[in-house]
């Protein structure tokens, strides 16, 4: 939802500081298509990245990293600095190089069922004197956090509200009968040609969250569509059980995979040491793993092959 352009600039347009806002030129938001992260920071980051330009500058732009939180961490701010980290060097990498570095500003989106309690600025993870703390990096983040605001104070255009009003509520037990009051918001959207489109993503999300059967999805999306319900719901529920399946034979064939080279090790030496076991199933590069499984059946020693393993690795 909240990577099409329009959405994103009417989000960002209500929810960034007026200090913030009045120095950015909506009009060159973009969503980077670059991905910034490894893959022990998947699991904690959406990627989802706009850039925007200063105003009064071609070649000055901004960052907005939104990051999507529907749980409370302390460790966030260090999620963000690794993030952040990654993005620069990123940057650096680029040919012809960027004579400064971007402004990053984090913003995080949080619609958790309690109000978040955790501080905003990365100092707050340090137990330091004043005096030692000068000597630390620091940053303060954005949080956009919707369970302190009522429905009414939900700002935006239709799609916005909507959005963020379905977050807000994806929790709340009573979510049927708030999905009525839904509809009659999403009803107004009957003239935006993009609207089959968006329900498509909203159908997903409902999908995913499973927090309504597929009679109270449709009869939603009937409401708000004026009766589209059913042509919405089979295309979407089709497309989502096909990506499902095919990212389980996807994890069935990397788990084998890992498997047959833990159980190889096993035969030729031994014993498979913790930390090896451990190396191996990280690994998610198909072509990697194969290679490892030769090695496994053709290493001379088990040290030979923790040598292999390390350098894969590295």
């Amino acid at each position: 939802m909240f990577s099409g352009q329009d959405l994103a600039k009417d989000f960002l347009a209500n929810y960034l500081p007026g200090y913030i806002l009045g120095q950015l030129d909506l009009s060159t938001l973009e969503t980077t298509t670059d991905s910034f992260v490894d893959d022990q920071l998947k699991e904690h980051f959406s990627d989802l990245v706009y850039r925007v330009n200063i105003k009064q500058s071609q070649q000055a732009y901004v960052c907005i990293l939104l990051e999507h939180k529907s749980y409370q961490e302390r460790l966030v701010p260090l999620q963000l600095f690794r993030y952040m980290n990654q993005m620069w060097s990123y940057v650096i990498s680029q040919q012809p190089a960027s004579e400064y570095l971007p402004v990053i500003i984090p913003l995080v989106f949080y619609h958790g069922a309690t109000t978040w309690a955790g501080s905003t600025k990365f100092s707050s993870l340090f137990n330091a004197t004043d005096e030692l703390k000068r000597h630390l990096p620091d940053f303060e983040y954005l949080l956009l956090d919707l369970s302190t605001l009522a429905d009414e104070e939900i700002k935006g255009d239709v799609k916005t509200r909507m959005t963020l009003l379905l977050q807000k509520h994806i929790n709340d037990p009573e979510l049927v009968s708030r999905l009525v009051d839904l509809a009659y918001l999403y009803h107004q959207m009957t003239t935006d040609p993009g609207q089959i489109e968006f329900f498509k993503v909203v159908a997903q999300y409902l999908i995913f969250t499973d927090k309504l059967t597929k009679k109270e999805i449709t009869a939603f999306l009937d409401r708000a569509t004026s009766g589209k319900g059913g042509e919405i719901m089979p295309t979407v529920a089709e497309q989502f059980i096909e990506e499902g399946i095919q990212k389980g034979i996807q994890q069935g064939v990397l788990i084998k995979a890992r498997e047959d080279i833990v159980e190889g090790i096993e035969i030729r030496f031994g014993q498979v040491p913790n930390e090896i076991t451990e190396s191996i199933s990280e690994l998610s590069d198909m072509v990697l793993l194969k290679a490892l499984h030769k090695q496994a059946i053709l290493a001379k020693n088990i040290d030979e092959f923790i040598l292999a393993l390390k350098k894969s690795t590295n």
